[in-house]
């Protein structure tokens, strides 16, 4: 028996995507089922390209290719050597204000972005908090509020994904989280969703738009992940050593820690909690990280006269 359901998710996902491909696209594209069904569907629409990022023999390099010949589009590929992936983190830490794995999640679009021929940006955010794609939700005991996991997402987007496109001139377009999508996602239950596998219902929306079986039924594996962002940040950035300054007053505190932010963006993460300012300094090695200790102290040095 048909499930009207299916019918009214496959619609609606259908027409948010043909409603954005108004212009060629840009897919940030890892291979796995998120990306792999907005080119897919956009394809029907608009011209598209395809880019994923990685390091040298990644696993979304490799699952990048294999999908996109599935699918029958173009791939544009860059892999990219962990010393210049670091310093492309280091670029966009000067320019947003993201914890250590947000960094590391969201390096390979920042790449994409950087490298995109087309004025629309897509990407398959909001896949896995709408159709319960984490592993985390299936631990036993875990928390399953997908509805507030999607709601989350989307006050965190302005400050990441729409702010990067922002930055190299794109639109961004993210199809999972258009309105119309997460009511139809909502008709169903939490347990619906997650599975023992996870997006149970978004691989069977993709499979009756047509995707092949070796798509629908890939594991997910996260960006930081299967680009290799994660492990080339933490192989160059090894050594780091944390600082806790006390000043006068909370007013002081903000002030300084504001002060060196552009002095030290990339290799220096600082928070201010109440009066006292917290600091950790990052290195490759133990040579560099006295040296970058060295410098972070006398930045706060001359910002504490100056604010002074």
């Amino acid at each position: 028996m048909e499930d009207k359901r299916i019918t009214k998710l496959l619609r609606n996902l259908d027409k948010a995507v043909e409603k954005i491909c108004d212009k060629p696209i840009t897919v940030a594209f890892s291979g796995g089922i998120d990306s792999t069904l907005v080119a897919f569907l956009s394809k029907k629409y608009c011209e598209v390209e395809l880019i994923a990022v990685g390091i040298p023999n990644s696993h979304d390099i490799r699952a990048a290719k294999s999908a996109a010949k599935l699918i029958n589009t173009n791939l544009k590929i860059i892999e990219i050597e962990q010393t210049e992936m670091v310093s492309e983190a280091l670029d966009m830490q000067k320019q947003l204000d993201l914890s250590g794995i947000e960094v590391e999640f969201m390096l390979p679009f920042w790449i994409v972005a950087k490298n995109a021929s087309n004025p629309i940006l897509m990407c398959g955010q909001g896949a896995d908090e709408l159709f319960g794609g984490y592993a985390r939700f299936r631990k036993e005991g875990a928390k399953k509020n997908l509805k507030k996991e999607v709601k989350d997402l989307i006050m965190r987007i302005p400050a990441r994904e729409e702010k990067i496109a922002n930055i190299f001139n794109l639109k961004l377009s993210c199809p999972y989280l258009s309105k119309n999508v997460i009511d139809a996602a909502e008709d169903f239950s939490v347990d619906e969703h997650i599975g023992k596998i996870g997006k149970i219902i978004l691989r069977k929306v993709a499979t009756e738009f047509g995707l092949p079986k070796e798509i629908t039924n890939r594991k997910k594996k996260a960006a930081q992940y299967g680009s290799g962002s994660q492990k080339a940040i933490k192989n160059i950035i090894k050594h780091k050593i944390q600082f806790e300054i006390e000043f006068e007053n909370e007013k002081l505190a903000k002030a300084i820690a504001k002060a060196t932010e552009p002095e030290n963006a990339g290799w220096v993460d600082t928070a201010v909690n109440g009066r006292q300012v917290k600091a950790v300094v990052k290195a490759k090695n133990l040579g560099s990280l006295k040296e970058a200790a060295e410098d972070f102290m006398a930045c706060i040095a001359v910002a504490e006269k100056v604010s002074k």
